[in-house]
Formats: C-alpha cells, structure tokens, sequence
C-alpha cells in the first residue's frame, strides 16, 4: 500500500509525535515536584528506550524506534543540538565585573574542570576492566570519562538563576560566568579527546586540531565584520529578518558540516558560531524569539529520545553496575562540589553560598548527554558505561536545586537582590521587570 519513502515518513511522524508528548508529560511533572522541565524530558527518553517502552510494548517499540527511524532521528537531533548550541554560545558574555567577580568565577571553572578530571579519570580507572572497549586506550578513556564528569550545563544554570530572579545578584553573576567558562573548556576538552581517538596520536591529531583551530580563529575574525551591523539594525528595528535569519542559519550548520568533517562534531561548529558573533545587546532575545521554542520543544526532545534508544537500565541491579554507579556518582558529585567550596570559600563566600554554588555546578543537564551520545558514537564508551552516565546525569542535575535551596531560602534570595540594587543603585521595580522579562524569554 505504501512506498518505502512513505513508510520511513509514517514511522518517523509516529515517533516525533511520542516523543513530543512524553517529554512534554514528563517536564510537566518534573516542575510539579520542584525540578527544572529538563530533567524530566531527560527522564522522558530513557522510558521511551528498551528500559520501560521496550520492555512493555515491544512491537510498537521497534515500529516507532526501529531501524528504520533511528538514522532520521540521530539527523534530526544532530541538527537541532547544533542551533541549540549556537543559541548557547550566542548568550555567553564576556565582560567582567568588579575584580573579586572577575577571578572568581575563572578560578570556579578551572577547578570545576580540573577536579573533576583527576578524579573522574580515577574513577574510570577503577571500573576500566569492565566498561572500558579493548580498542580504547587506558588514558584515553580516563580523560573522556574525567572530561565528561567536569562539564556544567550553562544554558541550565543560567534557567535556574533567572527562574529563581538571582541573575542580578553577585552569587548569580559569578555562577553564570564560571559555567560558561567551564562549558567552553569541557568542549575543548571533547575536540582533543575525539581527534586523539580518530587519529591515534598527538601527531596525527594534529590533522584535526589544526583545522579545528584555524576555523576558530576565522570564526572569532570575520564573524564580528559580517554581523555587527545586520545585527545592530535588527535590534534598532526589534525582529530578526529573515535574511539575516538565513545567513545566520547557513553559517551554524556550513560550520556543524566542516566541524562534523574534521572530526570533533557539529555540536563544536555551532557552539563557536555562536560565541564568536559580536555582543550587541538585545540581539540574542531576538534570536531565540526565532528558534528557541522549536528547538527546545521538538529538537531536544528528540535528542533525549535518541539517548534513550541507547541506554538499557534491565540490568540495572546487577552487583556490578550499581558498583560502577555508586563510584561514577560520588565522583560526579564530589569533585564538583569540593572544588567549588575550596575556591568559594579562598575568595571569602561563606559556607551556604559556596556549597549552594556546588549543587548548581553539578547541574550538567543537556551537556553531559551530548558530550557521551559523542563518545558512544565514537566507540569510546559502550552502552553499559553509557546507560550509567545517563543516570549521572539525570541524578546530579536533580540534586543541583535542592543543594541550592538549602542555603537559598526566599528570604536569602531576596537579600541578595536587594544588595546588588543598592550597589548599583537600581530601582526594585526595573530590575524585577527585568528578571520577569529573562524568564520568559527562558
């Protein structure tokens, strides 16, 4: 009755319009019981792999998620991850503030990212003899489980602190700018790990490092010269065309194909196009005015779900995971935490406000799922070790806002407002406008 074309369109809708609805359903919920819409839609895509969906409705599993639908589905993902990391490194600043503020939060993500190596690497050490693929080697999977472990998501973080209005506060400022910092390194980190694995030496990675550095150096170079002034007349007149909408497009996914090309992923290409662009305030607001719902609604939601197809919780109560588990969390957990509290408490924090920022840097959200979908496409890590980062994931992100709200009650939250007005002598009423304004563009 239907053509193969026809068959691959009908299975593939059927799928996006399942996985919209459960990651919809589950980020419902996911507020309801006080956690942010993302850890529920992350939680939406592993019940909608072998774990429950799988294992209760195997034939409608393998219509809607089979063979035929994987390919259409990783495309899609892949494409949306890259515009969403183009919106992500489109809303990275980088002015600083007074100086304590400046150092502080360089000083956060490069203990947020060194900890969590050393002792992420330690711990993929002590699970390599059975997780680790024999065609890896021991440094290499050390660094990429380490390098995984040290990723914070910004996009997420930044959505907490505006949702809670702490954006204009000096704890909200320092942890905004020390996750996008951290972001940024944890991705450098991913392009060496993947050009070391596809290349098999410092040498011969140099095949991809080169490009990939040329490119960023072109993109930060003629990015600002083609931009700043379409982009400066889109703000004077309050929408972004849809010519400039096109060139935007093209550059993002030209960069995720040569990106993809050299070996370090599209993900890659989008995050620099997106940090490279000149800062012209108001400009990034109405981009995501453009893109942001589409992609959060339908693309990452997809995304999820593809995570999902990959990670097999069946066997979850095997002896030996829940060992690899246990050791993979207070590892994740730790190593973000401890760093956070000796750094924090060297600048003069107290001791609510730097374990309050160790709970948000565990926030890894979306990131950490991108940078290990990597590593499982790579070879790098195999599904086992994979359904179990999946659970890092999802786990420490949950626990990011309740360590916060320990030390964070309302009362403390609207102190910390209230300091930072009467610093900068801003008015209660226009800062709140604008922390409204923030969430909803959130």
């Amino acid at each position: 009755m239907h053509d193969a074309n026809m068959k691959v369109l009908l299975a593939v809708t059927a799928a996006l319009f399942v996985i919209v609805i459960a990651a919809r359903l589950c980020g419902r919920l996911a507020l309801k019981l006080g956690q942010p819409a993302v850890v529920g839609e992350m939680v939406s895509g592993v019940l909608l792999g072998p774990t429950l969906l799988g294992a209760l409705a195997p034939s409608f599993s393998d219509y809607v998620f089979g063979e035929t639908t994987k390919p259409t589905l990783y495309v899609i993902s892949m494409t949306g991850l890259s515009l969403y990391m183009f919106l992500v490194g489109l809303e990275h600043e980088h002015h600083p503030a007074s100086r304590k503020e400046a150092l502080t939060p360089i000083a956060l993500a490069l203990g947020g990212i060194t900890l969590p190596l050393l002792i992420g690497g330690a711990a993929a050490y002590a699970i390599a003899d059975d997780f680790r693929p024999q065609h890896v080697s021991v440094p290499l999977f050390m660094l990429f489980v380490g390098g995984a472990l040290s990723v914070t998501a910004f996009p997420m973080l930044a959505r907490v602190l505006q949702e809670r209005r702490m954006v204009h506060t000096d704890f909200g400022g320092v942890a905004i700018r020390a996750a996008a910092v951290d972001d940024a390194a944890a991705w450098c980190v991913l392009a060496i790990v993947s050009a070391l694995y596809v290349h098999g030496s410092w040498v011969d990675s140099l095949e991809t490092i080169v490009p990939a550095l040329v490119f960023v150096v072109a993109a930060f170079v003629l990015l600002p010269r083609f931009f700043r002034k379409p982009m400066q007349r889109a703000v004077e007149a309050g929408a972004v065309g849809d010519g400039l909408l096109v060139a935007l497009l093209c550059v993002v996914l030209g960069s995720a194909w040569f990106t993809d090309y050299i070996g370090i992923y599209s993900v890659f290409g989008g995050f620099v196009c997106g940090v490279a662009l000149p800062r012209v305030p108001g400009f990034a607001e109405l981009v995501n005015v453009r893109l942001l719902q589409v992609v959060r609604c339908l693309f990452l939601p997809v995304f999820f779900a593809f995570s999902g197809l990959n990670t097999d919780l069946t066997n979850a109560l095997d002896p030996s995971y829940l060992v690899a588990l246990a050791i993979m969390l207070v590892a994740a957990f730790a190593s973000k935490t401890v760093a956070s509290l000796v750094v924090m408490r060297s600048f003069k924090w107290s001791w609510g406000e730097s374990m309050a920022m160790g709970g948000l840097m565990n926030a890894r959200g979306l990131m950490i799922l991108i940078f290990i979908n990597i590593g499982l496409a790579l070879g790098i890590i195999g599904t086992q070790l994979f359904s179990i980062l999946v659970l890092i994931a999802v786990l420490t992100t949950a626990l990011a806002l309740p360590v916060y709200r320990f030390h964070f009650t309302p009362e403390r939250e609207a102190e910390a407002r209230d300091v930072w007005r009467r610093r900068n002598r801003r008015p209660a009423v226009d800062s709140e406008k604008e922390d409204a304004v923030s969430s909803a563009v959130t």
